[in-house]
């Protein structure tokens, strides 16, 4: 893929993004935490075959920046819904992975009339989920440990959360380098804050107006 560059919301975010296809129908590859668009490329060939595809870089992974220090869902989706405008992009369906899920939803409520489907892979999982007493206390040791060192503690985390049995090393390895070597502030940032929205996506939800397909693994 192709990387190219252009700058938004008063030139204060810079977006890297891979475009391929053609077509009216558009279809935007969001990634998840602490990873990049190129995570999307067999997705963006495949698709790209008979749509218009994006994929971005979302500011502060891969190689977009922003000025700013504020890292919450609801930026994240002024910086798509701006990229959308800005590119002029038509009849675009969102494709948010993980986090990107959050993101994707509060986009999608915007109700901008460019935005015509939403799709989530691998998220909203923990909706009208009890934790017990035992993961409520796993869950308030790691945070601080994240924090202090998120160099070492974000690889922990995708071994516990985030990968099947089956999954192979190299992707592994992948993943983990790339939270290991994110900015150490925003991914912090990041994490803190999609877990806070996350407590209101079933609200959230129920305002959608759109229908929403769910792509999600079976552990």
């Amino acid at each position: 893929m192709t990387a190219k560059q252009i700058t938004i919301r008063d030139k204060q975010v810079e977006i890297n993004y891979f475009q391929q296809g053609q077509g009216d129908t558009t279809v935007l590859f969001l990634h998840g935490w602490c990873i990049d668009g190129t995570y999307w490329e067999n997705q963006v060939d495949y698709f790209s075959k008979n749509y218009c595809v994006y994929a971005i870089d979302l500011p502060g992974f891969g190689k977009s920046k922003a000025e700013r220090t504020n890292w919450t869902i609801e930026e994240y989706a002024n910086d798509v819904t701006a990229f959308i405008d800005t590119l002029n992009l038509k009849n675009v369906v969102i494709i948010g992975h993980s986090m990107a899920g959050e993101i994707m939803l509060q986009a999608a409520l915007t109700n901008n009339p460019k935005i015509v489907g939403v799709v989530g892979v691998d998220n909203f999982k923990f909706i009208d989920v009890t934790f017990t007493p035992e993961q409520m206390k796993q869950m308030a040791g790691f945070f601080p440990m994240l924090e202090k060192d998120f160099k070492n503690s974000a690889p922990v985390y995708a071994d516990m959360m985030l990968f099947h049995p089956t999954t192979s090393k190299e992707v592994k390895d992948r993943v983990k380098t790339d939270f290991a070597n994110s900015d150490p502030v925003i991914g912090y940032g990041t994490f803190m804050n999609q877990m806070q929205y996350a407590y209101t996506d079933a609200q959230r939800l129920e305002q959608l107006n759109y229908k929403l397909y769910l792509i999600t693994s079976v552990h």
